[in-house]
């Protein structure tokens, strides 16, 4: 996909259409780190 300009479209429809579901959870990799730190079960 890299260096096809002409797919950026085709990716920008596929992320919308899944963003757009409920439940979908649209986050950053900060986020993920925060949620699974505190909700991470340590041994």
């Amino acid at each position: 996909m890299i260096n096809q300009p002409f797919r950026h479209t085709y990716v920008d429809q596929a992320l919308e259409y899944v963003v757009n579901h409920p439940g979908v959870w649209v986050t950053t990799s900060d986020e993920i780190a925060e949620h699974y730190a505190g909700t991470a079960v340590t041994a």
